[in-house]
């Protein structure tokens, strides 16, 4: 089988496009020392509910020698033993040379293949094959053509296998990559901002609307194809600071910072951590659970210790983005526009320094909406294999 493949490999989450489907998975691995026990063998459940349980065996040229082996992935990873769980350190970066980027990407394509191929026929096979043409993306801070290119290789290696554990069942994936192409984070968004309807400007058009209405003070996503905008996408490990001409990067002015959701969490977990005494094993992903979970006898106190660490690490982005439209855009922007993860848990510590930086350089802001936000980067990344990366030639 052949498969376009788009991959935002994030820190916090990894998000896929295959065949229109968009899925995801946190960004977590964890290594296992034996086969898992079978605890369920219905096969139908076991597909069904996959993603909650995705354990997969994994060979591969791509990783170290040493990290071919067995794993639970994403959802199941971080359901137990939080210490002994590996994710993406967001200090270091060099998304490139790591490991897990490459297993969740490996694993999120077999867990596609095996629940397609199981809803079309009812059965599954002990083997498949498939032949992707394979997309993603690292942060400017570290993005050189150098470092994608030594990505793109690692997977265009042939010979990675993934074998998936459905109970009793296992299947057998072997992954060709024909093609891959590695750019820079944020470019893909542009792409995906053209595509979408006027849904994505309500908010920005009903903000800046002129007393007379005119049609000509509405602005289309037709529109941003013309302007030059710096993009401001904020995730969980990096902050990507993007300077476009219409839908070309002028990478001179493109670089990253590491900041975002993932280094406010690491701060508030320290800060949990410290109120309890050091017992309670959090890692950023769980930190997050107690956040989320109002029943959770912890969830005010790391709430709290939450609203602190954003308060800073937002401080953090508006300086950065002052500067850098400043000295790598000579302040001359159409317009600002704010995206990514981080730009929902930031919206109310970022957005009114935002706008009144705006105003004050004669530009405006674009707030990307919630619903719109999270994958622009993705979406991005599946326009550009239909459209340019992987076009079939006439």
């Amino acid at each position: 089988m052949n498969m376009k493949v788009a991959a935002d490999i994030g820190n916090s989450t990894t998000k896929m496009i295959v065949d229109d489907e968009l899925f995801s998975q946190p960004s977590v691995i964890r290594r296992l020392m034996r086969k898992p026990q079978v605890t369920e063998t219905d096969l139908n459940k076991n597909v069904v509910n996959l993603d909650e349980n995705l354990t997969v065996h994994i060979t591969s040229p791509a990783i170290k020698e040493t990290s071919d082996g067995l794993y639970v992935i994403g959802q199941k990873a971080i359901t137990t033993d939080l210490d002994k769980v590996q994710n993406m350190n967001i200090k270091l970066g060099n998304k490139h040379k790591h490991d897990l980027p490459v297993i969740m990407i490996l694993s999120m394509i077999a867990r596609k293949i095996v629940k397609d191929e199981f809803n079309e026929t009812g059965e599954l096979a002990s083997n498949y094959e498939a032949v992707c043409e394979l997309s993603s993306a690292i942060p400017a801070s570290e993005f050189s053509f150098e470092k994608a290119e030594l990505l793109e290789k690692r997977f265009e290696k042939d010979g990675h296998t993934v074998v998936v554990y459905l109970g009793e069942k296992k299947v057998t994936v072997q992954i060709t990559f024909k093609k891959v192409k590695v750019t820079q984070e944020g470019v893909p968004a542009i792409f995906a901002l053209l595509s979408e309807d006027a849904s994505i400007l309500e908010e920005f058009n009903e903000m800046y609307k002129k007393e007379d209405d005119v049609k000509e003070d509405v602005l289309e996503p037709k529109d941003l194809k013309k302007m030059k905008i710096f993009h401001v996408d904020i995730g969980d490990g990096t902050t990507e600071f993007i300077y476009t001409d219409g839908v070309n990067p002028i990478l001179d002015a493109c670089s990253g910072e590491k900041r975002g959701v993932g280094h406010a969490t690491e701060e508030a977990t320290v800060l949990l951590n410290e109120q309890v005494n050091g017992l309670m094993k959090v890692n950023r992903q769980s930190f997050m659970g107690v956040v989320s979970d109002k029943t959770h006898n912890l969830h005010d106190e790391a709430k709290n210790a939450l609203d602190v660490a954003k308060g800073s690490q937002a401080n953090f982005i508006l300086d950065d983005t002052i500067e850098k439209v400043a000295n790598k855009a000579g302040n001359n922007i159409d317009l600002l526009v704010v995206y990514g993860g981080g730009s929902i848990q930031f919206k109310k510590y970022l957005f009114n320094d935002l706008k009144e930086f705006a105003d004050q350089i004669k530009t405006k802001l674009l707030w990307v909406p919630e619903k719109k936000a999270v994958n622009l980067n993705v979406i991005g990344l599946d326009i550009l294999n239909r459209k340019v990366f992987f076009r079939k030639k006439r």
